[in-house]
């Protein structure tokens, strides 16, 4: 089954109809603009070099119009160069933006996960109170229980690991210590 073909607009179709037709009209004359135009909406260095080459070329068979040119086999050079801008100009235009403007209108690839080993996950902190010194001070209050239900295994390792911090703030010179023995 292919996928669905992307819509394209009204003002899509209208702006290369009218392109188009100011290239044929002009015999040739304007076919910059459309170079111009891809160079814009493309943005590509190669796009940019083909627009400023077309430019120069297009100014160069104009210039062999002059009228001391008029019965010389130089305008007729340059007018053929002319036409055959015309009809390059104008199928080059229709085949990049209808390439570009489905490319454009594709659905957006996933991203690739990265290489290498997972990343950890950062658990939410809750904001820390100041560390009293060994022994000074009433003894830390217990952390506020987050306002989200925790998994047991968590709060677990919680309780575990504050019970471990009140017993390394013990001094274990400190008389008042219950089993801390005193040098």
């Amino acid at each position: 089954m292919t996928p669905p073909r992307p819509a394209v607009t009204a003002g899509v179709i209208a702006v290369r109809v009218i392109l188009c037709l100011l290239i044929v009209l002009t015999l040739g004359m304007l076919a910059w603009v459309a170079m111009l135009r891809i160079a814009i909406v493309r943005r590509t260095g190669r796009d940019w070099a083909l627009f400023w080459c077309q430019l120069v070329l297009n100014i160069g068979c104009l210039a062999t119009l002059e009228e001391h040119f008029a019965d010389h086999w130089i305008s007729n050079v340059g007018m053929a160069g002319l036409l055959v801008q015309m009809v390059g100009v104008v199928v080059y235009y229709l085949i990049v933006d209808i390439h570009h403007r489905q490319r454009a209108t594709a659905a957006p690839v996933p991203p690739m996960p990265p290489y290498g080993p997972p990343q950890p996950v950062q658990m939410p902190t809750q904001p820390t109170q100041p560390m009293q010194p060994y022994g000074y001070g009433p003894p830390a209050t217990p952390p506020t229980p987050p306002a989200q239900p925790q998994p047991p295994r968590i709060d677990q390792v919680r309780a575990e690991l504050d019970e471990l911090s009140q017993l390394l703030r013990r001094d274990p010179r400190d008389p008042r210590n219950p089993g801390g023995d005193s040098r």
